[in-house]
């Protein structure tokens, strides 16, 4: 729990530490001097690429957060050494649909087996593995798939969110492609991108922090 906290604060301090530059270089004459005294401006281009590239890293936040949040529910059980008859029912579910596509790919032939197998770790109660499946994730993250994986899996759902639906689609145009950089920095500004970055850095410090809760209060376990 503390890894997962610490590491997330960490990744928020790098992009806090991108947008103070990103602010320095968009100013009016804003240059770059070397060690040896050389001067190079800073082009209205490499400002737009380095604006864009906001969207990168504010996603990569979001998606490492989420996958680090769920893996800290399955270090925990690894740690106690749970179960299947000592988690929660919605983790059980999660668990079966880890293993699905083990079971959908394999061959015909040993299909009975697999699913003997499977049904024997869960019948003896022998400590589960999730192999970092992260289930209620279909494409990439925006809000409301965030609070789909939080409904699977028992978490206090967070709401708010509509920056990252943005997010998630500029990251997903420089990623394929659909749009240069020049193209989703130009209408840009630190100021905006800034306002963008306060307000996904809110709802996962709510995410982070229902984790946390989740997993102090041990909602992972059965309680029946």
């Amino acid at each position: 729990m503390e890894s997962f906290t610490a590491e997330y604060n960490k990744r928020k301090l790098e992009i806090e530490a991108y947008l103070n530059l990103l602010t320095a270089l968009d100013k009016d004459g804003a240059n770059i001097t070397d060690i040896d005294g050389n001067i190079f401006p800073v082009s209205s281009l490499a400002n737009k690429v380095c604006k864009a590239s906001t969207h990168l890293i504010i996603y990569n936040l979001v998606e490492a957060t989420v996958s680090e949040g769920v893996k800290s529910i399955y270090n925990k059980i690894a740690d106690e050494k749970l179960g299947f008859i000592e988690i929660m029912e919605k983790l059980r579910k999660v668990w079966w649909h880890s293993k699905s596509i083990s079971l959908t790919t394999c061959a015909s032939n040993n299909l009975i087996d697999n699913i003997y197998d499977y049904y024997c770790e869960a019948h003896n109660n022998t400590p589960l593995d999730f192999s970092n499946f992260i289930s209620g994730v279909s494409g990439n993250l925006d809000a409301d798939i965030i609070r789909n994986v939080c409904h699977t899996y028992g978490i206090t759902p967070v709401s708010d969110g509509r920056d990252l639906g943005s997010v998630k689609q500029n990251r997903n145009d420089l990623a394929h492609g659909n749009k240069s950089f020049s193209d989703i920095g130009q209408d840009q500004v630190p100021s905006d991108l800034y306002n963008v970055k306060i307000r996904v850095f809110d709802f996962l410090d709510e995410f982070v922090a229902n984790v946390n809760t989740y997993l102090t209060e041990l909602h992972y376990k059965n309680v029946s």
